[in-house]
């Protein structure tokens, strides 16, 4: 029986050195998770529960402390969740604002490549009737007579265009008084 005694009062020596009850644990824990500190509330009940397993107020922190923990975590996830979708939603919309561009642009570019191909037409045209090019002994009568035919049609068009640009520039002004 004495021993028992000495037992109770060396481990009311060690709480006391120690300062802290289960009381004291729970208090300093619960404050942590009032000033958003999780971590160091889930520290304070572990501590807390390693000196007292069994006390209730402790292990019923523990558990909220943990629900707390939990539900962040899933908050976080869902948030990671959502930034991915609207990273998804961003780039498919940047991706459909770049195919209407170059769709934009394709038929500019067949037009480009139509007048191009037109411009080599005329001048492999141009360089074929030039007599400079032939050879006149290879040339028949026909393709002569198709070569002076083509100049001249090509002058005409040329002296209607100089009358339309000579008469587009010479207006007549009237008088305004």
């Amino acid at each position: 029986m004495k021993n028992f005694f000495f037992i109770l009062i060396f481990c009311g020596i060690s709480l006391a050195a120690n300062g802290q009850s289960a009381d004291t644990y729970f208090h300093s824990g619960a404050q942590a998770f009032i000033n958003a500190d999780l971590q160091q509330a889930i520290q304070q009940v572990q501590a807390g529960l390693q000196q007292f397993p069994n006390n209730p107020k402790l292990n019923a922190l523990m558990e909220k402390l943990k629900e707390e923990q939990q539900r962040q975590q899933q908050q976080q996830q869902n948030q990671q969740q959502q930034d991915q979708q609207n990273q998804q939603q961003q780039d498919q919309q940047e991706q459909q604002q770049q195919d209407q561009q170059d769709k934009q642009e394709e038929p500019d570019q067949q037009e480009k490549d139509q007048q191009q191909g037109k411009q080599d037409q005329d001048e492999k045209n141009a360089e074929e009737m030039n007599p400079e090019n032939m050879d006149m002994q290879q040339m028949s009568k026909e393709e002569a007579e198709k070569i002076l035919q083509a100049l001249a049609q090509k002058e005409k068009e040329l002296l209607k265009e100089f009358k339309k640009k000579k008469t587009d520039g010479s207006a007549k002004h009237e008088k305004d008084w």
